[in-house]
């Protein structure tokens, strides 16, 4: 109700109100009663003086509200300019993280080019699969790896060529849905793995044998059908589930793969 009261401006009427009251009480008296001072005298000063602390409040409490108000004005400017700062820091975060991405972008085209070319204009890669495979691992930055060929009529897949395993170490042939290799196969799609399982082939380091690596597996499809996987073992995440379809595509048309 107070607020309201100031806040229509609905002061000013009772503050101008007060005061005339105060100012005609005042005249009043010195007019008519200051010959003959008594109690109505003092009476009326008293109305008059009232009446004029009475307009000093309304216009006190006039000014604490204004005053409360450009406060609360100011807090909410304040408030403001911090939202919108943190929106522009957002949005200049989620600019550099879009041109972050455009940047990784361009180098994963540019690489994944440069593999391509590499592989299909190499002439010795279609006549040597064991330098297909070196060629491979290369560009993945590898330690081994096995190209697993579909035979026919049993549906298995043999062991094409190899590269890098140590002498002690036969790849065994799979079928689809046959452990890790078999999985890739009946999923369709190159599979990452970082857990080694504890049977599996160990690579030779400086410092000796380790199955701390990545593993990757890269079905070969054509015509949607998977007629082949090549596996890769490699130290470093070097992204190759994200290379392989486009450069599986590439070694396809060449009659590579």
């Amino acid at each position: 109700m107070i607020r309201h009261f100031f806040n229509n401006h609905n002061f000013q009427k009772w503050l101008f109100l007060f005061g005339g009251i105060a100012f005609t009480l005042s005249l009043f008296k010195n007019v008519f009663l200051s010959h003959y001072p008594g109690t109505s005298y003092y009476l009326v000063e008293t109305l008059a003086f009232l009446f004029f602390l009475a307009a000093f409040y309304i216009s006190d409490k006039n000014n604490q509200f204004v005053h409360l108000q450009l406060k609360k004005y100011k807090n909410k400017l304040e408030d403001e300019r911090i939202k919108s700062e943190q929106k522009i820091r957002e949005l200049e975060n989620l600019i550099a993280e879009y041109a972050r991405k455009d940047d990784e972008e361009k180098r994963f085209v540019s690489y994944q080019d440069k593999i391509i070319q590499k592989l299909v204009t190499d002439s010795r890669v279609q006549s040597d699969k064991h330098h297909f495979l070196f060629l491979l691992i290369e560009f993945f930055q590898g330690m081994a790896a096995i190209w697993y060929k579909k035979e026919e009529p049993d549906n298995q897949f043999n062991v094409e060529a190899s590269f890098g395993l140590p002498e002690d170490f036969e790849p065994k042939p799979f079928v689809e849905g046959d452990g890790l290799n078999g999985q890739a196969v009946t999923d369709k799609k190159p599979l990452m793995v970082k857990d080694v399982p504890a049977d599996y082939v160990s690579v030779e380091t400086a410092l000796g044998k380790s199955k701390n690596y990545f593993l990757y597996l890269l079905p070969i499809l054509k015509e949607g059908e998977c007629v082949g996987l090549i596996e890769i073992m490699t130290f470093k995440d070097c992204d190759a589930e994200r290379h392989w379809p486009a450069i599986m595509e590439q070694l396809i048309k060449k009659n590579i793969l």
